[in-house]
């Protein structure tokens, strides 16, 4: 075999040893890009050359809060460094509702389905949903001991299923891509279901936000006596803006800036006048799925993104606002 020229056969070893380099160095920068340090730096460096990092699928978005607008009825879905988790799936006839909506989203898997407690307005689409959308385990709260038909239908079809389930205790945690959310309560075993609701504290680089399901003054006056990091950037209103729930007291402890009501037309007349004028005294912005639609919040470590479905025009659709840490 012809041998090439010494000074050729060096030519090709320098591109050989500049491509191995180059490829070395790709692996590490995509590998230091899937850290917490690496996207804040990517952030950085759109931001500064014009790109907003706050939009909608931005990938420099730690965070993304969807409240789906599903009536008097609660469902949620949480992404946050490629993992999603769906709190509660709104009633019966609104499982392909919420299915069509994480579909919408490009959700194909879910690390966890939550049930806040076991009312048909929390958990009546969640089978319908998890049929659709694979999901790793199921969280719910304590409480589920003398469940309605409904309930136990979804119960038995996790077990045939054989999705793993576990009941979330106050104090237990998991993580959520860059996000950790806590289970605060319930902290004791309440007569109605409402106060059994399991409550979630998200934090997610500085920035925290509650989930209360249905709790009841009950509960959140021994939430106010157990001494536990009660504060929040974003609330989500208790039982639907109903005036047995969202105290002053409570408010007061937590503080939010965004208060998100879940809601739809009723024969309750929720949300209540009273519980809205309390949110306003706390200093809470107050969003309402039976106004504005569909809710979408993004954190992106510096400012929320608050995406309203229904606004009279781009301006209104798009708003953001810094976070105080």
């Amino acid at each position: 075999m012809k041998s090439l020229p010494p000074e050729e056969e060096a030519g090709k070893l320098r591109r050989w040893r500049l491509r191995t380099q180059g490829l070395i160095l790709l692996i590490m920068l995509l590998a230091f890009s899937a850290t917490p340090w690496g996207a804040a730096l990517w952030k950085q460096a759109f931001t500064q050359i014009g790109f907003d990092a706050r939009a909608e699928n931005s990938p420099s978005a730690y965070l993304r809060i969807h409240v789906i607008d599903v009536g008097k009825a609660d469902a949620i879905l949480l992404e946050s460094g490629g993992h999603a988790a769906l709190l509660d799936a709104g009633t019966g006839v609104e499982g392909d509702t919420v299915a069509d909506y994480l579909a919408r989203q490009g959700i194909a898997r879910l690390d966890y389905a939550i049930a806040s407690h076991p009312d048909s307005d929390h958990i009546g689409g969640m089978a319908q949903v998890i049929k659709e959308v694979p999901t790793g385990a199921f969280l719910r709260g304590e409480g589920w001991e003398d469940v309605g038909q409904e309930a136990g239908d979804l119960l038995e079809y996790l077990e045939d299923n054989e999705t793993p389930a576990r009941t979330l205790r106050a104090g237990e945690s998991f993580s959520l891509g860059y996000a950790e959310l806590k289970a605060i309560g319930p902290l004791r075993d309440y007569e109605d279901s409402n106060n059994n609701s399991l409550v979630l504290r998200l934090t997610c680089f500085g920035f925290t936000a509650l989930f209360c399901g249905d709790i009841e003054k009950e509960a959140e006056e021994d939430l106010l006596g157990s001494n536990q990091e009660l504060s929040a950037y974003v609330l989500k209103a208790a039982h639907h803006g109903s005036q047995t729930s969202s105290t002053e007291e409570f408010l007061r402890a937590v503080s939010p800036r965004l208060a998100v009501v879940s809601v739809g037309p009723d024969n309750n007349r929720l949300p209540r006048s009273q519980a809205l004028e309390r949110l306003e005294g706390a200093g809470a912005r107050i969003l309402r799925t039976d106004i504005d639609g569909d809710i979408l919040l993004t954190y992106d470590g510096e400012y929320i993104g608050i995406r309203k479905e229904h606004a009279r025009n781009e301006k209104e659709r798009w708003q953001y606002e810094a976070v105080d840490h």
